[in-house]
Order: C-alpha cells, then structure tokens, then sequence
C-alpha cells in the first residue's frame, strides 16, 4: 500500500483500520456542519467511523485503491500544515459493483478553496492507474450543486437522475445525480441507483 500521495496543496494518507484513523474520521463524520446538504449521514457512534475504516482498508488490499484521509500540506487561515481537513477518493464499494465510487467529504473550514477538485482529480487519476477497464462514478445530492460541479470540472458527466432507491434510508426519497468518466451500461447503472 503507498504511504500517501502528494498534490499541489494536500497530503493523501492510505484509510487504515486503525483506532486513531477512526477517531479522525469519526471527528469529521459526526459534525453536522459537514453533513449540511445530509443531515441523517451524521455518525453518532464510533463505530461507524471504525467500519468505514475497515471497508476503506480493504479496498486498499483487495483492489489496490481506496479513499485516503485528506491533509493540508500548508497552513490556511486556522487550519494547520498536516491538518486533517476531510477524506476522500476512489473505492469499490462492493465487490459486485464493478466501478469505482469517488467522492469527498470535507470539513466546512475548508470549504471553498477547490480541494474536493484537488483531491477529486487525484482519485479519478489512481482510478485509472489502479483498474483502467472499470468506470470511475460518483454520487451527489441535485440539491448540492457546489459537489456536483465539482465533478463535472474535474471531467466527469452526467449518467442519471432521479430519486435515491426507496431501500437505502439515508437518502430515500431524495434526488440524486449519477455521474462517470464514460457510458455505463444499464445493468451497471441499475446497479449503482440501487446504491442510493
């Protein structure tokens, strides 16, 4: 597993099934202010951060890529050189879901500074690098433009719209925006709608 890759202004760190990975995920899963455009994602018990850990661990293991804990490689306004200020990447999210899931979540002190693009375009390239011949997708809310933007610049397009899958209380109900770096063929974007 790499240790961490670089960008202009961030330090990517592999997700490890660690306690101490936990407890930062857990500090940015279980702010409200971060779950602003999806208030029921909100984590109330550690150990959901400690299985988001897990799950990102193993993706680094079985598929050679997962989401990273994002840092600052300088200071910003309060933020601190080596803050944790979100995470993000690319993973497959189960193992019968041929495609990659990019996404990012960042703590709202970081926002507005372009780096869910910055660490978007990082993921989007190790998608690529890791397994080429599986398409790289993401998810966002239709009311959360400023994430869906986001992936539109950094080169992905719009494949679906609609309402979340009625089996997947977080956003059930909820519309929702698929996207992805090439045509998806209708079995596997059944598939990704049934996601959520």
């Amino acid at each position: 597993m790499p240790t961490e890759t670089l960008t202009d202004r961030l330090i990517l760190t592999p997700i490890e099934a660690t306690t101490e990975t936990a407890e930062l995920l857990f500090a940015i899963q279980s702010d409200p202010e971060t779950w602003r455009h999806l208030p029921t994602g909100v984590e109330t018990d550690i150990s959901q951060s400690r299985t988001m850990a897990e799950d990102q661990a193993r993706s680094w293991r079985d598929q050679g890529l997962g989401w990273w804990l994002i840092r600052l490689r300088e200071s910003l306004g309060e933020l601190d050189a080596g803050a944790v200020i979100g995470l993000g990447g690319a993973a497959v999210r189960r193992p019968e879901v041929r495609a990659w899931n990019l996404g990012y979540r960042l703590t709202p002190a970081s926002w507005g500074h372009g780096f869910a693009g910055e660490a978007g375009r990082a993921a989007l390239a190790a998608a690529r690098d890791a397994q080429p011949d599986l398409p790289v997708t993401a998810r966002a809310l239709t009311h959360n433009p400023a994430s869906w933007r986001t992936l539109e610049r950094i080169g992905l397009s719009l494949a679906w719209e609609g309402d979340a899958a009625a089996g997947y209380p977080l956003t059930s109900g909820m519309k929702r925006r698929i996207y992805a770096d090439r045509e998806v063929p209708p079995a596997l974007l059944d598939q990704l709608v049934g996601l959520g």
